[in-house]
């Protein structure tokens, strides 16, 4: 594939489907553009400063990142943050960004974030009264399987399968498939390989409970 054939393909369709989210900052350091997963996550930050959701003590990494990608000093970098999602909770997540070019003038800058497991879990959490299936169910989502795939690792049929996917997201209020595998991650029940370069969580909103 060459670069004229990228022009043709749909590329900011594919971001906006990502099950992982991703955002566009402008030069103010405001949210211009942000995807589904990230709504999910985090609501509609457009036009909110990009600090706003960064916990206190990772702003000033938050602001030293985004700089130096603006004046130009660093193409790509991968960091850790933590950040507050629409709940007020507290988010380990690992980003990666690169500064948005228009006629060679950084205009902004482009990033994904990954969630990180906790090293504890959740007091309390709703994910502590899930059934040995619920469990190996949440584990296959977090795996990026949807439906099909999940009824054919289970040994089941779809319909059976879908019913355990709306067992899981009862159990825990999660309002969708991304949230219970992010509820997961935060609460270390589920463990992110980030050195793979699979798609752990691709298809957790692939298709509806």
């Amino acid at each position: 594939m060459t670069p004229n054939d990228l022009v043709a393909l749909d590329l900011p369709g594919a971001v906006a489907d990502l099950a992982a989210p991703a955002y566009v900052i402008d030069r103010d350091g405001r949210f211009s553009w942000v995807n589904r997963a990230l709504v999910d996550i985090f609501g509609d930050l457009r036009g909110m400063s990009f600090l706003e959701r960064v916990v206190p003590e990772h702003r000033q990494l938050a602001r030293t990142n985004f700089t130096r990608k603006i004046v130009g000093q660093v193409s790509t970098q991968i960091f850790d943050m933590v950040v507050i999602d629409r709940e007020g909770g507290r988010i380990p997540m690992r980003f990666s960004s690169a500064p948005l070019r228009r006629d060679d003038r950084v205009v902004g800058v482009f990033g994904i974030a990954i969630p990180l497991a906790q090293t504890s879990r959740v007091e309390g959490s709703p994910l502590d009264e899930l059934t040995p299936r619920q469990l190996e169910v949440l584990r296959l989502l977090a795996e990026g399987l949807d439906t099909p795939q999940i009824a054919r690792r289970l040994g089941v049929a779809e319909e059976t399968a879908r019913n355990h996917i709306r067992a899981l997201l009862r159990t825990t209020g999660a309002h969708s498939r991304l949230e219970v595998v992010l509820m997961g991650f935060r609460s270390g029940l589920l463990r992110p390989d980030l050195t793979q370069t699979g798609d752990e969580v691709e298809a957790a909103t692939a298709d509806g409970p």
